[in-house]
């Protein structure tokens, strides 16, 4: 995976997501989330700051009954990061340790539910970004562990991985976080960090916990 801004999340995890077809609630070919976002003590107490909070629309054409139409489904992305010390790997501080939330508009009719996203693993995420980033190589999963998302027991899963980092133009060893869709209101909202593993070591992981269990999202 090429490591820079907006590629975390906003491209490669949101592939497949948002997309639903051939629901009643198309009615103006249109459906949006609200923004999900980190509180400010979670950001005070880990150091991280905002990089962006912006819409993710995302359009596609679907069909049904021999019609074809486009709708658009338009997401929430916020992106936090920090600078991290890499002279290990002879490179200075760099703002390479990146969380990202994403939601998604949660789509169901008759009980079934048109976005994939609330039936994922984070297996399936991760492969997801692995297939639109074919520089993230050598996904391992390591471990998982839970923290409360929007009052709810979620499961965030670590992987170590391969990425390149696009400023300093060389491939080195990340940790990925991932967690699993979590229902809120009308929407999914879900949670990606990426941050450099040094000699083997990875350090963001506390505060990873700290930024996913300090998201807000919005009621429409």
């Amino acid at each position: 995976m090429t490591f820079t801004r907006r590629r975390i999340l906003a491209s490669g995890a949101a592939v497949g997501m948002g997309l639903g077809a051939g629901c009643t609630r198309l009615t103006d070919g249109a459906l949006s989330s609200t923004p999900a976002t980190v509180d400010d003590d979670a950001l005070a107490e880990t150091g991280y700051g905002e990089h962006a909070v912006d819409e993710l629309p995302i359009e596609r054409t679907v069909g049904r009954f021999g019609l074809e139409r486009t709708i658009e489904v338009r997401n929430w992305y916020a992106e936090y990061d920090r600078a991290v010390a890499l002279d290990a790997i002879g490179l200075p501080r760099l703002q390479a340790a990146v969380v990202a939330v994403l939601s998604t508009p949660r789509v169901s009719a008759f009980g079934r539910s048109f976005n994939p996203v609330g039936e994922y693993t984070t297996d399936e995420l991760v492969e997801l970004i692995q297939e639109r980033y074919d520089e993230l190589e050598a996904v391992e999963r390591v471990d998982e562990t839970v923290v409360s998302i929007l009052d709810t027991e979620t499961t965030v899963a670590r992987y170590d991985a391969r990425a390149r980092l696009v400023e300093a133009g060389i491939t080195f060893d990340v940790a990925v976080q991932l967690s699993e869709p979590v229902e809120h209101d009308d929407d999914f909202v879900l949670g990606v960090a990426v941050y450099p593993r040094v000699a083997g070591l990875e350090t963001e992981s506390d505060a990873v916990r700290t930024l996913l269990a300090g998201i807000e999202h919005e009621q429409a």
